[in-house]
This record gives structure tokens, sequence and C-alpha cells, in this order.
């Protein structure tokens, strides 16, 4: 498992930094603001990509106990997607991480591997 670095956007631009997804899954540190952006430059294979949630049952405000489960996201060839912000009590586990894995199709559990061409990126907005 990789651990990627968030990266701010800001008003002077910043240029994509995207890597190569981690045939583990990948991590990042989250504070809130954080969200993925997935592209998968593929020319045909579709990958679907999930977002674990570490805490299934939890209250919200206005709505009183809510049940929450993983994330899910096909990504088509020659797409991306852009998935969060994560709210940290949901989606961090014990280290204050957001657990990304990748499977290959639809279905099944198939975990890429070797030679693949779906990348990912952490960004934020700086809050004020």
């Amino acid at each position: 498992m990789s651990i990627i670095t968030p990266i701010k956007i800001k008003e002077d631009a910043e240029t994509a930094s995207l890597t190569t997804c981690a045939a583990g899954g990948d991590e990042f540190v989250n504070t809130g603001v954080e969200f993925i952006r997935i592209d998968n430059s593929h020319a045909s294979a579709t990958y679907t990509i999930t977002v674990t949630a570490q805490t299934t049952t939890y209250s919200f405000p206005r709505h009183g106990k809510l049940t929450k489960s993983n994330t899910t996201k096909e990504v088509s060839a020659g797409t991306s997607a852009y998935i969060g912000p994560f709210k940290p009590s949901v989606w961090n586990d014990a280290d204050g991480k957001v657990q990304v894995t990748y499977i290959l199709g639809t279905s099944g559990s198939t975990a890429i591997s070797g030679t693949h061409l779906l990348k990912i990126e952490v960004l934020y907005l700086e809050q004020k």
C-alpha cells in the first residue's frame, strides 16, 4: 500500500500530480477536505475503485443515526472520476488515513496488478 501526499489547490494554479495506483491499494492522511481524482487512460479496461468506510453507523445531527457503506465507483476506459471529501469520523482508520483499493472490471475480486493505466492524486482546498 502506498501513502499519497495530498496537494493543495492554489489560486496561482497547481500542476497535476497523478501517480500510478498501487496494486495493494493506496492511503492518505485525511482532514475532511481532501478528495481523490482517479484517471483511467486504458483503451478498454474498466476499474472499480473502493473507498473503505471505517465506521458503518454514525450520528448525523440533522438526521440521527445513519448507516454508511463503502463507496465504490466504476471508472470506464478513457475517463476520470472525483470522489470525496471524506468525513473523518466515517472514513479515517486508526492512523487518520483513508484506504482506497482497486479491482479490474466491475465485479469480482481481481486486484489490479502488473502494468495498468490507472492513476490517482489526492487534492484539497485550503480552509479559511
